[in-house]
């Protein structure tokens, strides 16, 4: 090897690379992260381990500390209280014609008199009935017996005598109920199975008055004062109880619309009235009314085919046709006879039955009254002293 030569290598600067020197560099570095990996990992699991013991060890106090309470309420209340009070003076009623089961009704517990208990229905479940039970709320059965009933209040008095005790409702004053009031209804719908049921509404009108049919003949006979409301009123609830907040007895159920378009309108005799002809039919076994002695239609309810069919002639297309006079009455006292027809009351023209027996049982017997009425086609006035 030449001098040059070897002086070209022994030149610091060209002097080929120290490979050895570079590959320990390379180690190093390997190392630091390893290291660091390491050191990354234990922390983790220092980390996860330390979450996992606090955690059990919070589950295991809690599971170990923790008590669990089973609490079950008896959510009573005044309502409740007074509903339950309501139930036991409320009683169903079944009726029977010729030993058979003829249909059921409620009634409620007006007066106790020691032994001795009067019950008040309607008229129309315990009509035509030959015996009636009463079924109180201790599921005793007993036969009652019918003081007296008015068709026209829709209001029937029963008596028996029991041998346990039983409480009478305390009566409300119907003439303070208010629209928008919370009113229960207590009764036995569709049987006396359903005894004591109870449903909740509101007075949706503390006073109207609905026109009736009493004898089914196709034509109202009579207007009802009434309370109407949207508790549910069902078949079996009739003669039942109607009650304020405060657990008076402030109606007695009597009837609802029933119609796939109407929906909570059931109607509730006022106690008022009720409690009126009751005491009447607990003195006398009747409730007295003035008596006319006549048997008459309403002319504005056939049509002139119908009038002639039944042989009825008369100019007037309004009024009432009397197709009788009783022997002996004030209508033939006062001449009224066969053929006429009644037009006006006391001055107030008559176009329907109906309004001639409001305006007639308005007023009580020994009254004197002026009837307008069209005989032969001439009109005259006639004053009669009521029966």
């Amino acid at each position: 090897m030449d001098e040059n030569n070897q002086n070209y290598y022994d030149d610091e600067y060209l002097k080929p690379p120290m490979k050895p020197k570079k590959k320990f560099h390379f180690s190093l570095f390997k190392i630091v992260v390893i290291v660091l990996l390491v050191i990354s990992l234990a922390c983790n699991g220092v980390l996860m381990y330390m979450v996992f013991f606090n955690n059990s060890s919070t589950s295991t106090s809690s599971s170990s500390t923790a008590t669990v309470n089973e609490v079950n309420y008896d959510v009573s209340s005044d309502l409740t209280e007074i509903v339950a009070k309501a139930q036991e003076s409320t009683v169903g009623v079944l009726t029977y014609e010729n030993d058979t089961s003829s249909g059921s009704g409620s009634g409620v517990i007006y007066k106790v008199d020691g032994s001795t208990v009067y019950v008040i229905t309607n008229h129309h479940v315990i009509e035509d009935a030959s015996k009636i039970e009463v079924v109180y709320f201790n599921g005793e059965y007993i036969t009652a017996e019918l003081v007296g009933s008015d068709e026209y209040g829709d209001i029937a008095v029963l008596k028996m005598t029991v041998d346990f005790d039983v409480t009478a409702f305390d009566i409300g004053d119907s003439s303070l109920l208010d629209a928008g009031e919370t009113v229960l209804a207590i009764g036995s719908p569709l049987g006396i199975e359903y005894a004591g049921t109870v449903t909740q509404g509101i007075v949706s009108s503390p006073l109207r008055t609905i026109s009736v049919d009493l004898n089914d003949d196709g034509s109202y006979d009579w207007d009802m004062n009434v309370i109407q409301t949207d508790a549910a009123i069902n078949p079996g609830n009739s003669g039942g109880a109607l009650i304020n907040a405060a657990g008076e007895l402030v109606g007695i159920t009597s009837m609802k619309y029933s119609s796939e378009d109407v929906e909570g309108m059931g109607f509730a005799l006022p106690i008022n009235d009720v409690v009126e002809l009751a005491d009447e039919i607990m003195e006398t076994g009747k409730v007295s009314r003035p008596v006319l002695g006549i048997s008459g239609i309403s002319l504005s309810d056939y049509s002139s085919y119908e009038l002639y069919m039944y042989r009825i002639t008369t100019d007037v297309s309004q009024g009432i046709y009397i197709a009788s006079v009783q022997s002996g009455s004030a209508a033939e006292t006062a001449g009224l006879q066969t053929g006429d027809v009644i037009t006006a009351f006391d001055g107030t023209e008559i176009t329907s039955y109906k309004d001639f027996l409001t305006m007639l049982y308005a007023k009580d017997s020994g009254d004197s009254i002026t009837l307008t009425i069209n005989r032969d086609g001439n009109s005259m006035s006639v004053n009669v002293t009521l029966g």
